[in-house]
């Protein structure tokens, strides 16, 4: 792996001469038809490298763990700076980390091992070697998480998000964008009614928008929309943002945003890719193993899936019985805690008993459940707010978390780890615990981080 550390640590370097050289990356310039030219470009890119294989060590190296896991520590590494300290979209270096040079090259190279892989993958798949099971369950995960990378990434330049003010009785044709610029809009949106609901003590329970929306091409639609009921329209996405909070339930205005993302149905495609990939990951361990195990194994298991189960259901009723804010009040909410109290139990569990044997098959089967609940919740996000991933303080320590398991999971099929050498076990212990502390980071310390004060939309009012 010292090469991969080496590489790793020569594209930061690289990075840091670009950022010294032509600036913070520029992603404004990838609007269509530059990402596509990109993406085009990057997959013959790919396509070249596999055929090189044989004849290139390095292209040959770059599809095998040794390659996979430093590029993933040294992405650990930069997002951890990313998540403690506040990003600002104008701001310098180390504050602006999708614009900063070396974050965005390890995060490229990681993108680029994952294309050759999966390259690699298919063609032994068409040769008609290996299991099909294990084929679909590798495509699910490593494909989908490749093309939401790729068309998240290149498509972000492509979102348009802007907001609407409108008055009641008032059409309104004109938005703001983001720069503060005034747009025209193709759809005109009017106010019929601001409808709010409060707590006894005042607080917003709800608060809607029953809205007339014109086209250009001459539709005439009435509907409301809700906190997590967007509308959609001629390709735009109608979201309920704010209101006079003054007036309160008397406001006059209601903001709307209106959100265009044209690559999402990419996005997610391989979102529910990854969703598959982890429901199917978990049921293939949970049948290897009790496929196999004794009397006392199958109680072991039935024990800890009851006692995580147990925990998460408690965790999550003694939140649900406090007042929630709009932005809560979701089908995706109880899934989504759900699932990741859950995958957080069994890390736990995983931690404490990996001290007399490592315990490979939890940290698999509470991956596929991280996979899961951070998919909900971009999901979710996408309903709520328009976007399905925004690097908000806690989505990304939730990205460090993840990562950091995968590195766990990726080094344990190392030559060395299978070998079961000492040293080799008493590294992927650490690797386990270490990943659990940052687990804990991204549960409850992030609320003590700077970078959360203040900025985090994962930060609610409940009594």
């Amino acid at each position: 792996m010292k090469e991969g550390f080496l590489i790793g640590g020569g594209l930061i370097l690289a990075g840091l001469a670009l950022q010294l050289s032509v600036g913070p990356v520029v992603w404004d310039a990838f609007t269509w038809p530059a990402n596509g030219i990109v993406l085009a470009g990057f997959l013959v890119m790919l396509t070249a490298m596999v055929y090189l294989r044989n004849k290139v060590y390095a292209f040959q190296w770059m599809t095998t763990y040794q390659a996979a896991v430093p590029a993933m520590v040294y992405a650990v590494a930069l997002t951890i700076i990313m998540g403690v300290t506040r990003q600002q979209v104008n701001g310098t270096w180390l504050n602006n980390m999708l614009s900063f040079w070396p974050f965005v090259l390890i995060y490229v190279y990681i993108t680029v091992i994952l294309g050759l892989t999966i390259h690699h993958r298919l063609r032994k798949i068409f040769r008609g070697q290996g299991s099909m099971v294990n084929d679909i369950l590798f495509l699910l995960n490593h494909l989908g998480l490749f093309i939401a990378l790729t068309t998240a990434t290149l498509g972000s330049a492509d979102i348009q998000r802007v907001k609407m003010i409108c008055g009641v009785g008032e059409p309104e044709w004109r938005a703001l964008e983001q720069s503060g610029a005034i747009k025209e809009m193709p759809i005109a949106i009017e106010l019929k009614k601001f409808i709010m609901e409060t707590y006894d003590d005042g607080h917003p329970k709800r608060y809607a928008s029953e809205i007339q929306i014109l086209t250009k091409s001459g539709k005439n639609i009435e509907t409301t929309i809700d906190v997590n009921k967007p509308y959609e329209v001629d390709g735009w996405k109608i979201y309920q943002y704010g209101y006079d909070t003054q007036a309160g339930a008397q406001s006059q205005i209601s903001i709307l945003e209106l959100v265009s993302d044209p690559w999402l149905p990419w996005v997610y495609t391989g979102f529910y890719m990854m969703l598959a990939g982890a429901a199917l990951m978990t049921l293939m361990v949970l049948w290897r193993r009790l496929k196999n195990a004794t009397g006392k194994a199958l109680w072991i298991y039935f024990g800890l899936f009851v006692f995580a189960s147990l925990f998460a259901y408690f965790f999550f009723d003694s939140y649900n019985t406090k007042t929630l804010v709009p932005a809560l009040q979701s089908p995706w909410f109880a899934p989504h805690v759900f699932v990741y109290i859950f995958a957080y139990t069994l890390l736990g569990v995983a931690v404490v008993i990996a001290w007399w044997k490592l315990s490979d098959d939890l940290v698999y089967v509470s991956l596929a459940f991280l996979t899961i609940g951070m998919l909900i919740g971009a999901l979710w996000a996408k309903e709520a707010w328009g976007h399905y991933w925004s690097w908000d303080p806690k989505e990304t320590w939730a990205a460090i978390t993840w990562l950091a398991y995968l590195i766990y999971i990726h080094y344990r099929l190392t030559p060395r780890a299978k070998s079961q050498e000492p040293k080799a076990n008493r590294l992927a212990l650490w690797m386990l615990i270490g990943s659990f502390v940052l687990l804990q980071m991204c549960w409850w310390g992030i609320n003590y981080l700077p970078s959360a004060q203040g900025s985090s939309v994962h930060t609610y009012s409940t009594k």
